[in-house]
């Protein structure tokens, strides 16, 4: 009797813990603006860029639903349709199902929230709105995971990547592909498949490489997944690493601080200080700078375990497993089921020892079964990739050959127009040595015939009035012939310089 009054006192502290977390919580959510800026929703559908117009309106439209009252979801998206059909909203109905999908997602119906948000995803994928399908897409894997589907996460983010890889012309930054392999990395990481999530962490990271804006962003995100991974490893040494990486200055996350505070205690928990891991993870709860999360109360648990407080931990775990969180999936339970067990066992109470330790097997054959599945869709995503880098390589062969047919071509046609030139020289060189033999031939010809008679008939007359008595008489009568001689003879020379000229 005493034992159940124990763990009934205890239960109510916790629950008083909670409420008064939540109280503390709650007048942050009530601050919020649920007011409809109606001149901000209209500037964004008078937008003429259709891009630029969808952008704005989802961010608008889903910080709407979300700072709205629960009670007045349906008027507020009532309000939003009206809206949407006063201005002839092109894709109408694929923000409807959106904003559906949010509202039902509020109210904690993941079944209809995942419903129209497949919806809105179809129409999107018909009309071939990329963005909007990329949107759906990603805010589908959201759901999904929020419901335990990793499958299902997956192929949505996978699906969203595609789409964000087709409207990298569209965005200054690769931050959203970046956030999409980092949430892809947080299935596989909770699925167990630690190298597969360290593998698209370092994608996320060789990704913002040469983008300081999205590394200012996400850079922080991935150290800390990282972190995650190396903590489930049991790797103390790349544990230390990122987590000294994490406390530079440099890192500026909103949730800088919870990284730093459960990377630290990760650390004090795998050097097996449990003591000091407990007070930590303490400390933690109570900061107003820390994000909750269940998270603690698990390690907290296994903190209690190990250092001997059974009692502790067995109030802690009979906590995580009545509440119906978004962590309670099989990996979880599985682990908080066998510490029951553990317990349990330690405590000579076999029969519950048995009975945790059944429960902690089914959700281990749960485990099983979602790790073939996951096994499946990773080794299928391998083969996207390899056939799309096939594809691409393939596409780049073609093009080289494509060059490479060119570059031959120029060069066929280059030694032929070389070849044909240097015929042609060739021709035209033997053409000019037999106009020049033939010249030759002539102007030897000329010479021999015109020029020597010629030459010959003014030296036999000079030659004969050389002798002569009566040079005087004798020379009028050889004038007229010694003149045309001369005459011939300077015609022959002008041939003869016309015939060299024409060279």
């Amino acid at each position: 009797m005493l034992k159940k009054l124990t763990i009934t006192l205890s239960f109510f502290i916790l629950f008083l813990q909670v409420v008064h977390v939540h109280a503390r919580q709650l007048p942050v959510t009530q601050q919020k603006n649920n007011k409809l800026s109606k001149d901000t929703l209209i500037d964004i559908l008078s937008q003429p860029d259709a891009f630029q117009r969808e952008k704005r309106l989802i961010t608008f439209s889903k910080t709407y639903i979300q700072v709205t009252d629960t009670a007045k979801l349906s008027a507020a998206q009532d309000t939003l349709k009206n809206y949407f059909s006063k201005y002839n909203l092109p894709n109408r109905d694929i923000f409807i199902y959106f904003i559906k999908s949010i509202a039902y997602n509020k109210l904690h119906d993941l079944k209809l929230a995942e419903l129209n948000m497949a919806k809105a995803v179809q129409l999107a994928e018909r009309n071939n709105q990329a963005y909007l399908s990329f949107q759906c897409l990603s805010h589908l894997g959201f759901i999904q995971t929020d419901k335990g589907d990793y499958i299902g996460a997956i192929y949505s983010y996978r699906l969203a990547n595609i789409n964000v890889r087709k409207l990298r012309d569209k965005f200054k930054d690769v931050r959203r592909e970046a956030a999409l392999n980092i949430n892809i990395s947080d299935l596989f990481y909770k699925s167990g498949l630690y190298a597969q999530s360290l593998n698209y962490l370092n994608d996320a990271d060789a990704l913002l490489r040469n983008d300081t804006t999205a590394q200012r962003l996400l850079s922080s995100a991935i150290y800390y997944n990282k972190s995650e991974n190396f903590f489930r490893m049991n790797n103390l040494d790349s544990l230390k690493a990122y987590h000294n990486i994490l406390n530079d200055p440099k890192n500026t996350n909103y949730k800088i601080f919870t990284y730093r505070g459960r990377t630290a205690y990760y650390i004090t928990l795998l050097q097996h200080n449990y003591t000091l891991a407990i007070n930590q993870i303490k400390e933690l709860q109570k900061s107003k700078n820390y994000a909750q999360s269940d998270l603690e109360n698990q390690h907290l648990a296994d903190a209690y375990y190990m250092s001997g407080q059974l009692d502790s931990a067995k109030v802690i775990i009979d906590m995580l497993l009545a509440a119906d969180t978004a962590n309670s999936h099989p990996e979880i339970k599985f682990h908080l089921y066998e510490t029951l067990a553990w317990i349990a066992e330690k405590k000579g109470d076999y029969k519950a020892s048995s009975y945790n330790f059944r429960l902690a097997l089914r959700q281990s054959q749960e485990i099983n079964i979602r790790l073939t599945q996951v096994g499946n869709i990773s080794s299928q995503i391998k083969i996207e990739e390899t056939e799309q880098s096939y594809l691409q390589k393939a596409e780049v062969y073609k093009r080289e050959r494509l060059w490479l047919l060119f570059i031959v071509l120029i060069a066929a046609l280059s030694i032929i127009a070389i070849a044909l030139f240097y015929r042609n020289v060739r021709q035209k060189r033997h053409y000019e040595k037999l106009l020049f033999e033939a010249k030759k031939a002539e102007l030897a010809f000329i010479n021999s015939h015109e020029v020597r008679k010629h030459l010959t008939n003014i030296l036999g007359m000079i030659d004969i009035l050389k002798h002569s008595s009566t040079k005087l008489e004798d020379y009028r009568q050889v004038e007229e012939y010694l003149y045309k001689s001369a005459s011939l003879l300077d015609d022959a020379i002008k041939n003869i310089s016309e015939k060299l000229n024409d060279e």
